[in-house]
């Protein structure tokens, strides 16, 4: 099933507008302004952009961005917070991989019937990541192997940090956004043995701040490449300064991969 652009990119600000109120949650869904989420459509390469209904074997339909062409192209996985949903991940990377990517992103479970989604637990997330990941390569094989991003928000980046490693080969580069799982040694070397390339580590709040910044010693000492940046008083958001701090390091996380295309900085990367 194919979602319009504005479509995809309305319900992410619908789901926006209904959380504007909700308390900061290590596991809560994310605050954003409208500011910082207008509408796809404003960068030429939209219109060529397919956004469908992935059907995922054992798991609710997730939501994947094909980029237009037919050359190869790499992927990123984007896990939500707890409260959240794919259609607004898709959006957010969507534009801070400037239609240059497959974007898939996993829906989870629905808390209830008017309330967004969330993981049971890491099981159930690397469950799902695995079956969507499968789905996603026999149905499009340009997507580049060996190439991808996990980026996990909230709730998405705590249960993401246990998992990543198992998906290391196809997802080498990390993206976890005001996650609160600690990387330990141990962690880190598993990331690099199975492929695992570099870890970013995003936060708006001083506890992911801290979070962040023991994972970072550890990951250094495990031999892993890893950059921990933070937005004081931005808060639990994925969005304003801290999406502008992971649209500057997205060249560095990818830095040396001829998969992914040289990405110039900057705050709003629909306006490019």
């Amino acid at each position: 099933m194919l979602l319009g652009i504005r479509t995809l990119a309305a319900i992410g600000l619908a789901s926006m507008g209904c959380l504007a109120g909700q308390p900061k949650s290590s596991l809560g869904p994310p605050r954003a302004s409208r500011a910082s989420l207008a509408f796809v459509s404003a960068t030429p390469r939209a219109a060529e952009l397919q956004v469908q209904h992935l059907a995922v074997p054992g798991f609710l339909p997730a939501v994947l961005v094909v980029p237009a062409g037919e050359a190869p192209a790499p992927l990123v996985v984007a896990a939500h917070g707890a409260g959240g949903a794919p259609e607004w991940e898709c959006d957010y990377w969507m534009r801070l991989t400037r239609g240059r990517a497959f974007v898939l992103c996993l829906r989870g479970t629905r808390i209830n019937p008017r309330a967004g989604f969330y993981f049971r637990d890491h099981h159930a997330l690397d469950a799902e990541l695995t079956s969507a990941k499968a789905e996603a390569f026999r149905r499009f094989p340009r997507i580049a192997p060996g190439a991808g991003i996990f980026a996990g928000f909230s709730q998405g980046a705590s249960m993401g940090a246990l998992i990543v490693s198992k998906h290391a080969r196809e997802l080498p580069y990390v993206v976890l956004i005001e996650g609160f799982q600690q990387w330990n040694v141990a962690l880190g070397r598993r990331f690099s043995a199975q492929g695992g390339k570099a870890v970013l580590l995003a936060c708006g709040t001083r506890e992911c701040a801290k979070t962040a910044e023991l994972s970072e010693q550890a990951l250094r000492r495990a031999g892993s490449r890893v950059r921990a940046a933070h937005a004081p008083g931005a808060g639990h958001t994925p969005a304003g300064p801290v999406q502008a701090m992971v649209a500057a390091s997205l060249p560095w996380l990818t830095a040396g991969d001829a998969a992914w295309p040289v990405m110039r900085t900057g705050t709003d990367p629909a306006r490019e």
